[in-house]
């Protein structure tokens, strides 16, 4: 109305589909929504000026955590004022989807812009979420953001510094205190599964990701020649990629390297086994090469 538009002509578009009703006091043109990204500008909207998306919603955005779900069944936002409430959505492509609005305490400095959609940094969207998700959710969405590069030795310090008394910390912390820079190495949540186990261990960290004779593997231990593959089953379960890294392994074997292979099946049904074994096998490189007492 704002606009010029008259009360007679929006409620004329309301009856003939043109304006469809979303949620409480939203509308979309044309069209009922189609997209995640469309849902949350949606819940922006109606939770009012200065709102962001946080929490599992924020991660999402984030792309710390996966979903299969093209209209989210539930939004996180959080406000700086106003009340707790929440919304339903009114539409048939929302007729599932819950927004919850939170009140939150948060700054200038927490809020970022993706594809022009205000959320949470990753750091408070990663508190937030831990204070309802899983250990096994939480570690997957930390991980992710290392593999993204959006976590930092700053943001470590500073998310463990905000966690303090919060719901939650004690799924988050744990993880914070693991974190060395070749998480920020990463190419996906096995490796840094894997390269977790061994900090947690305390055994000889590997170089992540590097060049090894030719070729790029996951993790290396220099000084004692091991080489440690990780195959996701995604990836190295098809036949062409099995050959390719078959011959891989021989190429580097012939070069005086040790490679070891482990996929994620192997790993998370007995991740100490595979752990065992690493420590097994660089002790015994180590004994081979002479570097005992060195």
């Amino acid at each position: 109305m704002g606009a010029g538009f008259s009360q007679s002509r929006i409620d004329c578009w309301l009856r003939n589909g043109r304006l469809i009703k979303v949620v409480r006091g939203v509308y979309s043109y044309g069209r009922d929504v189609e997209s995640r990204e469309a849902v949350w500008r949606a819940s922006l909207l109606a939770a009012g000026s200065g709102s962001i998306l946080t929490g599992r919603s924020a991660c999402e955005a984030w792309g710390l955590i996966q979903t299969r779900e093209t209209v989210p069944i539930r939004v996180e936002v959080a406000v700086t004022c106003g009340r707790t409430r929440t919304l339903h959505g009114t539409s048939p492509a929302l007729r599932r989807t819950r927004i919850n609005i939170r009140k939150r305490e948060f700054d200038q400095s927490d809020v970022r812009q993706k594809d022009g959609i205000e959320l949470a940094s990753p750091v408070l969207a990663l508190i937030e979420f831990a204070a309802e998700a899983s250990e096994r959710e939480v570690r997957f969405a930390f991980l992710e953001a290392c593999r993204l590069k959006l976590f930092n030795r700053r943001d470590v310090r500073d998310c463990y510094d905000r966690l303090e008394g919060r719901r939650g910390a004690g799924r988050l912390k744990p993880l914070l205190a693991l974190w060395v820079p070749q998480l920020g190495r990463i190419r996906s949540v096995l490796e840094g599964t894997i390269l977790l186990g061994l900090i947690e261990r305390r055994l000889p960290l590997p170089e992540v990701n590097v060049k090894v004779g030719g070729y790029e593997v996951d993790f290396f231990w220099r000084k004692y020649g091991v080489v440690l593959g990780a195959d996701g089953e995604t990836y190295h379960s098809d036949l062409p990629q099995r050959g390719i890294d078959v011959a891989k392994q021989r190429d580097l074997e012939r070069q005086g390297l040790d490679v070891m292979r482990v996929t994620s099946t192997q790993f998370d049904g007995n991740p100490e086994a595979v752990l065992d074994e690493v420590a097994n096998k660089l002790a015994s490189r180590e004994a081979d090469s002479g570097l005992v007492g060195k």
